[in-house]
């Protein structure tokens, strides 16, 4: 990113603090997840084009199109994809075009799509149910390591949180209420606003997500920073955060590899989609901006509702 002034006198104090500011705020354009992301997918094609000798900045729409071609049979489309924004966002941050028509490298990529739809993702993390979350609570212990998980999952769950989300929790963004505890969302993956997730207490305490984060935070001792947290040796609590892939490793542990973090979102809408909520009040906690989505979750979970079957009442 360029953020200088364009004069020949030196910048003031003022000027060079705003100039550091500027550059902050604009990191913060993208979340820590991405800018990694973005970072990884760069590196591999500058290496790329170090190896045949072509220049990657500014590069061509030809070299892109060839740097799909080379990885079109390996990668999944997510990171086809991921490496097309990288590479444009590369040139943005440095104030340069791509050369030549962006289109001959994105007609390649949709000819990769067209061409290896084995590699669409079919299969999808199961949504976990009530059932499955009460019967892997009720199988863990009560060792540090277990507690934090209890309360990780159960929060996830009932919060409907993005595994990003439920890493990144303060214990500032937490307030404990007779009725059970507001999250303070400080901007999410749709939203750059503040929301304020509201979650109850359960009837059943085993899977009560307030029951278990108070139990949490009260074992770890933590008054601050991120409640949810890596353990070291000796079974101590550290001061590094989570990571949104920690929330994976923690879902496949406790639920089997075919879970992951997307497990706990997508459980609790389609629960919800089953019982008949309606589709406008899920999406008031999902906070999906739009219904589509949502609508989606909706239909999967009544999928044999709606049979030729059941229609024919045969």
């Amino acid at each position: 990113m360029s953020l200088t002034l364009r004069q020949s006198q030196e910048l003031t104090l003022e000027q060079a603090d705003l100039v550091q500011k500027a550059k902050g705020y604009k990191q913060a354009e993208l979340s820590a997840n991405t800018w990694r992301t973005y970072r990884s997918m760069w590196g591999k094609f500058t290496k790329w084009c170090a190896s045949q000798k072509i220049i990657s900045l500014p590069t061509s729409a030809e070299a892109v199109a060839l740097y799909l071609s080379s990885i079109g049979e390996e990668v999944s489309f997510s990171t086809l994809d991921a490496s097309i924004a990288a590479i444009e966002k590369a040139h943005k941050e440095k104030e340069v075009s791509i050369k030549g028509d962006p289109g001959i490298y994105r007609s390649i990529r949709k000819g990769i799509r067209r061409t290896h739809k084995e590699k669409l993702k079919i299969k999808q993390a199961p949504a976990l149910s009530i059932v499955d979350l009460k019967i892997a609570i009720k199988g863990l212990s009560d060792s540090l390591q277990d507690t934090r998980d209890k309360a990780l999952i159960t929060l996830g769950y009932w919060g409907a949180f993005r595994r990003s989300e439920l890493a990144s929790i303060q214990h500032k963004q937490v307030t404990f209420t007779d009725e059970g505890v507001i999250i303070t969302l400080l901007g999410s993956k749709t939203s750059d606003r503040l929301e304020e997730i509201y979650i109850s207490h359960t009837q059943d305490s085993l899977v009560c997500p307030i029951r278990n984060l108070k139990r949490w935070l009260e074992l770890s001792g933590i008054a601050e920073g991120p409640i949810f947290r890596s353990l070291v040796k000796g079974g101590k609590v550290s001061e590094k955060q989570l990571s949104a892939h920690s929330v994976s490793h923690i879902m496949k542990r406790v639920f089997g590899n075919d879970h992951s973090g997307h497990s706990l979102r997508r459980g609790i809408i389609t629960e919800t989609a089953k019982k008949g909520v309606p589709v406008h009040e899920i999406q008031k906690f999902s906070r999906h901006k739009s219904a589509d989505m949502v609508l989606r979750y909706a239909e999967k979970a009544k999928g044999f509702d709606h049979t030729t079957g059941k229609a024919l009442g045969v």
